[in-house]
């Protein structure tokens, strides 16, 4: 490739990187369902035109968006994950990290929520549904990953097996968060319960359930925290 060559691409990736931020800026403030082309050109400073240069329609945008939400969501678990040395403490760790994520991050969790509540064929998906697709599966093999490091020094159950149990885990973990986010006020007023508390207690149950049991020794609970304290 010339540099002239080099540079026209680099140019056009950077023009995409420009109408992807400019969209994000946009959901942060109007929200997916008030947001329009004309907004985000207005952001990015481009023409309306200019937009559909490099993507398809605002669902072609919007998954661009999508898919760094699951970058970003990846990236946690791994770095939750490195910063312990069994694996479950590692899964509470990735626990921690998507709460933090929903929190820290609500557009982006917003976002996964929406993509993983549809119905995907991975055959009729489009380019960048396939993208978000494999995002996702790498978030996934995080968890799974770190099941098996779980299985393999005994601090996990030897009898799961570690995608289906991280899918599992994902679903409990969503549910959980939403579940405080949604019902959060009605909770603590009826059951003097908490949002914090709810996620809280929910990720130790499920570790307890994950907890394998060496022979002459107590299972192994999942920590308070994402640092390990009781």
């Amino acid at each position: 490739m010339s540099s002239i060559e080099e540079r026209q691409r680099e140019e056009k990736e950077q023009r995409r990187r420009t109408i992807l931020d400019a969209a994000e800026t946009v959901l942060e403030t109007k929200g997916r369902d008030e947001m329009t082309m004309a907004d985000i050109a207005e952001e990015a400073r481009l023409s309306r035109s200019l937009l559909y240069v490099y993507f398809e329609d605002m669902d072609d945008i919007v998954l661009g968006v999508t898919h760094r939400a699951f970058q970003s969501m990846r990236r946690r678990f791994q770095s939750g994950v490195t910063q312990h040395d069994t694996g479950l403490r590692q899964i509470r760790a990735v626990g921690d990290a998507y709460v933090a994520f929903a929190q820290e991050e609500p557009t982006y969790f917003d976002l996964v929520a929406e993509f993983e509540s549809r119905a995907a064929d991975p055959e009729e998906a489009t380019a960048r549904m396939r993208q978000c697709l494999a995002e996702a599966d790498r978030a996934l093999e995080v968890m799974a990953d770190a099941i098996q490091n779980g299985i393999d020094d005994d601090s996990i159950r030897a009898d799961l097996d570690p995608m289906q149990t991280a899918v599992t885990l994902w679903g409990c973990t969503h549910g959980l968060i939403q579940l405080a986010a949604n019902k959060g006020t009605g909770l603590e007023q009826r059951y003097e319960l908490s949002s914090a508390a709810l996620v809280d207690e929910g990720l130790s149950f499920l570790g307890v359930s994950l907890a394998g049991q060496p022979p002459d020794a107590p299972a192994e609970t999942l920590p308070a925290d994402q640092n390990g304290n009781a």
